[in-house]
């Protein structure tokens, strides 16, 4: 089942992306920070991510058997991108979970969600290493157009824009 999150479900989510980070993020980013990475500190800032859900930024959860096992956040993006009106921010399955289809119905939930708003220039940002991924992606409809630099924990890494143009 998808739902929207609640407050209560950031440490939930909290520990499925820090989880999500060190298993796909092994050896694109420096191992120190990815051993320091703080489920709590996470949980901390995804309460408030939650609680100031609008019509520009939404999170949703794929529940099953009260155990939340993905999180999908979507909206308007961050910056201007050329003519891109919707982005997905971030889609993770609890890492052991990946390639049963919980990616894809969140990725779809979001896709339908934005067509329903008439929306239908979308793009998601992925770190360029990340192979994985951006075959996900591309398996999804995507196509790679651009590139930018992300600074996370003063490290300074290259992402991959994917778009899509969302049809029915």
């Amino acid at each position: 089942m998808i739902r929207q999150a609640k407050p209560l479900d950031n440490y939930a989510i909290a520990n499925i992306i820090v989880s999500g980070w060190k298993t796909a993020y092994k050896g694109l980013i420096n191992d120190e920070f990815l051993d320091n990475l703080s489920v709590d500190i996470k949980a901390e800032n995804w309460k408030n991510i939650i609680l100031s859900q609008n019509e520009n930024n939404h999170i949703y959860i794929y529940e099953e058997n009260n155990e939340i096992l993905g999180v999908v956040r979507f909206g308007k993006p961050d910056e201007n991108y050329n003519n891109y009106n919707a982005e997905i921010h971030v889609l993770y399955v609890k890492p052991a979970l990946k390639r049963k289809g919980i990616g894809t119905k969140l990725f779809n939930f979001a896709k339908k969600y934005f067509l329903e708003q008439n929306t239908n220039q979308m793009i998601i940002w992925c770190l360029n290493n990340n192979i994985p991924s951006i075959k996900f992606y591309e398996k999804m409809g995507g196509t790679v157009v651009d590139t930018r630099k992300a600074i996370v924990n003063n490290i300074e890494l290259e992402e991959v824009g994917i778009a899509y143009t969302l049809t029915r």
